[in-house]
């Protein structure tokens, strides 16, 4: 087991699992968006593994929020927001951090009104963090400000078509009607607004089990194991070690392997399947038990056209052709982070040791100018992303600042996890 550091796609959806708070009252049935109607079609942006749905406050400020089945309730990561539009705060409540040591307050905020696209809007309770101590726009590359979790759409069937960045809100009545056909029907576990299902996992040693899995939307994770929740639960013998992403009370550690194989039904399965290994211990306390032992976030979903039938309990998938083809992953060991006014400047934030961007000579904090010859600037973060995970041996060349001096590196890329 090699002995190296990754932060990985982030694995922000730790927040809602380790939320101590009581429901929230007053919520009504997601039906009243349709207004009437049979469906409507909500627009999306899919960026670096999110969906992220245009949002109004009060009808006033458009903002960007995460559409997330692994998620119960509508969260607002930024204080300044909810200060601006006058927000009402009931409470103070106090969220566990991960390390047991940092506290963490967010406030609850009663009937504010809502509105996303071509929905009509709608009253829900916030919750609002007292410090967007995430920063993940700086890990996206893109403006982030909330999450809509899944009782925002209760009572209505959900269709997610990923190519063409459309949610579909269905009136439960009229989709009974029509039931789907060619798609293959898995039946889910419905728990506070979120779907788990049985998968079958095969591990690299060749132990086969089942494990219960939670479908996240709100994950830029492809698949995610907890460790120890399960006997056969164990970690490969080629990883990478290092963080998963940010929880509540700091960084999460975690590994990234592959698994032999992960089954979602008798038709559909992935072979040699990158996968990340959280330690349990990073997340839970003496509060908190974990009711699951992973994940599948949206790098698997998007290989599908989902439809999410929550009140009856099922899930719909139509794989895409080549569905199961291998996933790509960081080729470099580079960890860059997005910040300026456009989100369009990098710099790196960490380095794999002993990765090819760690013997090119790279640096933490060092200030990426140029990506090729064109500016870095010209790029988004998910663009520069996508050419570090590039086939073995594809060289990337940049120019970067360090110390007020242009220096000139090349990474040469190359697989980080042996089979």
């Amino acid at each position: 087991m090699k002995n190296l550091k990754i932060i990985s796609v982030i694995s922000w959806f730790i927040i809602l699992q380790i939320m101590i708070i009581h429901p929230l009252k007053g919520q009504v049935l997601g039906t009243e968006l349709l207004n009437g109607r049979d469906k409507v079609i909500v627009d999306f942006n899919y960026a670096y593994g999110f969906i992220l749905i245009k949002v109004k406050l009060k009808n006033i400020l458009p903002l960007n929020f995460i559409f997330d089945t692994g998620a119960e309730h509508v969260i607002l990561f930024k204080k300044d927001i909810a200060d601006i539009l006058r927000f009402n705060y009931e409470k103070r409540i106090n969220l566990i951090g991960s390390d047991l040591e940092r506290e963490v307050f967010a406030l609850i905020s009663r009937n504010n009104g809502i509105s996303i696209n071509n929905c009509k809007p709608v009253k829900r309770d916030l919750i609002i963090l007292e410090d967007d101590f995430l920063n993940l726009e700086s890990m996206v590359g893109e403006p982030i400000d909330g999450i809509l979790g899944s009782r925002f759409f209760r009572g209505l069937v959900i269709e997610i078509d990923y190519k063409k960045k459309q949610l579909i809100l269905h009136n439960k009545d009229k989709f009974r009607l029509r039931q789907p056909k060619n798609y293959e029907k898995i039946n889910v576990l419905v728990e506070n607004h979120k779907p788990y299902f049985q998968g079958a996992i095969t591990s690299s040693e060749g132990d086969s089990f089942s494990a219960k899995l939670l479908l996240d939307s709100g994950s830029a994770l492809p698949f995610l194991l907890f460790l120890n929740t399960h006997s056969s639960l164990q970690l490969p013998e080629n990883v990478i070690r290092g963080n998963l992403g940010r929880g509540l009370g700091g960084d999460l550690e975690g590994y990234l392997g592959k698994v032999k194989q992960l089954k979602l039904s008798d038709n559909l399965y992935f072979n040699n399947i990158v996968t990340s290994f959280q330690k349990t211990d990073s997340i839970a306390t003496n509060t908190i038990k974990i009711n699951r032992n992973g994940l599948i976030g949206n790098p698997i979903l998007s290989r599908f056209h989902v439809i999410l039938d929550l009140i009856d309990e099922v899930v719909f998938l139509k794989p895409d052709k080549n569905y199961n083809k291998a996933f790509k992953y960081d080729r470099s060991g580079l960890v860059l982070y997005a910040f300026g006014p456009s989100l369009n400047q990098y710099y790196i934030k960490d380095i794999i040791e002993n990765s090819p961007a760690d013997e090119a000579g790279f640096q933490k904090g060092d200030l990426i100018k140029k990506v090729g010859i064109f500016p870095a600037s010209f790029f988004s973060l998910a663009t520069i992303s996508t050419k570090l995970q590039k086939k073995e041996g594809k060289k990337v060349r940049f120019t970067i600042l360090r110390d007020g001096k242009k220096l000139r590196k090349t990474v040469v890329l190359r697989d980080l996890i042996k089979e």
